[in-house]
This record gives structure tokens, sequence and C-alpha cells, in this order.
């Protein structure tokens, strides 16, 4: 219901320059008409210049809309070219002739009111009058009709342009949905396997580890967008760090740093988690123990992320596990190519991961 009315809206509006155009070239030919008669230094009938231009033009302007039907109903393609040709060709003798007929029936009265006397005796004999307006009616139809197929053109352009960008979209977030589907079974099952090897020797912290990892689903099917401000990333990651402190105990240090203001800046949800499970995963595997910082900037309109470990650093891992790969494929589809993803060894030991994206705040 809304869209018909917009559509009716957007037509009236349209109808509505189009009758103003029209009636500035009427003025247009009242003033060519005008100083014609000076050049030939003859009186000026302003008002019959007027009632004549004025009521062509508005007479034809009725006509417009069985035009643009007729327009939309027959248009001329080279398939159709033998039939659609003459076939228009008759319809310009049709509008001429209603045309010319329309004017000469609003004209009339309008002359015997206004005090200009009989019309018929100034316009002449109406067979020849006929023909001498078909001709600029003839002209102005196939004008007509150019303007309609370019702003048909235009139109269609327009419609694939938003019917392309739809489709985008809607695919992009099927692969960013797929991606999720792909990152959070990878974390439950990794959970699970630990809850399930902790069942046997400690069970209350087991019973801790689901506890904290029924808290985080129930968040995380809360969540129904691409991007979250960075309070809501860092109380997922609050709620996964609870599990792992609580398998890792004092093996496990954590340490987040976040620059002031920037608690409501957006980030893709569950980007950090994936980065941070890698950082542990491998230096609990290499070193027994792992130490990770995270800390969160801006700078340049730009948000940087940046994540440090002193675990075995990138040469001991690959870049081509699901944590990284589907990092940067989310990032690829959410910001193209205005963002930065690096990996780089610390000197002292460790992997450095750096990922700068837009900065735009949450919109409240």
């Amino acid at each position: 219901m809304i869209l018909q009315i917009q559509n009716m809206t957007n037509i009236k509006y349209k109808y509505l320059w189009l009758f103003i155009i029209l009636t500035m070239v009427a003025l247009l030919n009242i003033g060519v008409i005008a100083t014609d008669d000076m050049a030939n230094q003859v009186k000026i009938h302003w008002s019959r210049h007027f009632i004549n231009e004025l009521s062509g033009t508005w007479t034809g302007f009725l006509l417009i809309p069985i035009l643009l039907w007729f327009f939309k109903k027959m248009p001329i393609r080279r398939s159709n070219l033998f039939t659609s040709i003459p076939l228009h060709l008759m319809v310009t003798l049709l509008f001429g002739s209603v045309h010319t007929f329309l004017m000469y029936i609003t004209r009339t009265p309008i002359y015997q009111w206004v005090g200009l006397g009989d019309y018929g005796e100034w316009y002449g004999v109406l067979e020849y009058r006929m023909i001498m307006e078909y001709c600029k009616q003839f002209l102005f139809y196939w004008i007509f009709y150019g303007g309609y197929l370019f702003f048909e053109k235009i139109k269609e352009s327009q419609q694939q342009q938003i019917r392309a960008a739809r489709l985008e979209e809607q695919l992009t977030k099927a692969h960013l949905n797929e991606l999720k589907r792909q990152l959070n079974p990878h974390f439950l099952f990794n959970t699970l396997n630990a809850i399930s090897s902790m069942m046997y020797e400690d069970i209350e912290s087991a019973d801790k580890m689901m506890a904290s990892l029924s808290d985080m689903l129930r968040a995380t099917l809360k969540i129904d967008r691409e991007e979250h401000p960075i309070e809501k990333e860092l109380g997922l990651m609050d709620l996964y760090l609870g599990i792992m402190k609580t398998r890792f105990n004092e093996q496990l240090s954590i340490k987040i740093l976040v620059n002031k203001g920037l608690e409501k800046a957006m980030i893709p949800v569950f980007l950090l988690q994936p980065l941070v499970e890698n950082s542990i995963k491998y230096g609990i595997q290499k070193n027994g123990s792992v130490a990770v910082k995270l800390s969160i900037k801006s700078s340049n309109q730009h948000l940087i992320l940046e994540i440090e470990d002193d675990g075995p650093g990138i040469k001991e891992v690959t870049k081509n596990g699901i944590g990284w790969s589907n990092t940067l494929e989310r990032l690829d589809k959410l910001f193209g190519e205005d963002y930065l993803f690096n990996l780089k060894n610390i000197n002292e030991g460790g992997l450095h991961i750096g990922i700068q994206i837009p900065l735009h705040m949450e919109k409240i």
C-alpha cells in the first residue's frame, strides 16, 4: 500500500513537471509570435496569442496519458517494425485529428467570451488547418516518443543497478552468515572437547565452563546483525575468556586495553574471538602457557585492533586455519579494499596481529 502511494505521488510530480515545461514552451511561442508582429509593425493581439498557444498546449497535455499508455503497449522494436511503425503512423493521424478538434471546440467559445468574434472565420478552412497542425503534431509525436524511450532507458538502467545492488547485498549476507555458521561450531566443538576432557579431572571446573558456554551461546543467539559496538564484542570476549581461564587457570594471562571513547565503535561480530583463540591454542601447545594482549585504538578515522602473544609465532602456525581464513573473508566482504590485516613475528618471541578497519560509531 505504501509503495502504491509512493508510485502515485511520483506520477503526479512527473505530470506536473511536464505540464510546467509545456506551458513554458507555449509562453516562449507567444514571445516569438509577438516579436514577429513587432518586426512586421502590426498590432500585437496578446489575448489571441495567449488563447491559441495555451489552449493548443493544454489540450495536447490532456492526450499525453493516452500516448504514454500506447507507447508502453506498442514499443517499436526490430522484431515488430513492419507492424509497429504503420500502427504508430496511424496513431499520429488520430492524435493530430483529435488534438485539432479539441483546440477548435475550446477556442470557439473562448473567442466569443472575450469578444474576439467567430473563431472559425479567423481560423480559415478547417481541412487545410488540420494539415498544417498535423505537420507540427507529427513532429511533436516523434520527439515525445524519443523522450519517452530516453527516460525509459534511464529508468531501466537505474532499476538494474538497484536489483544488482540488492542481489549483491543478499549474496554478501548469505556468505557472511555461512562464515558465522563455520565459526560458531568451530569454537563450540573445541570447548565441548575441553569440557569433556576436564569432566574426569575437575567436575566443578567443567560445570563452571558449561555454564559460561551456555551464557555465551545465549548471547550469540541474540545477535542479528553483522556488526555491533566494541563493548558488546568485549562482553562476548569476557564470556569466552571465562571459559578459557577456567580451563587453563594460571597458564593463561590476558590483558585488554581500549582507548576511551571507542566503546560504541562498530566492529564485526566475533572478529576478535577466533584470533585470540588461535593465540591461546598455539601458545599453550608450544610453551604450556601464554600471555595475550589485546589493544584497541583509533587513528585517522580508522579503528586499529592489535593482538600480541608470546607463543610460537607465525612459523609454526598456518594462515589457512578456520579462524584466520574466515576473518579475512569477512573483512573482505564487509569492507572491500578498505581494511588491513597484518601478521608478523615479535622479536622477543610471539605473534603480532594488526587489523585496521573504517571507524564508525553506533547509531543511536
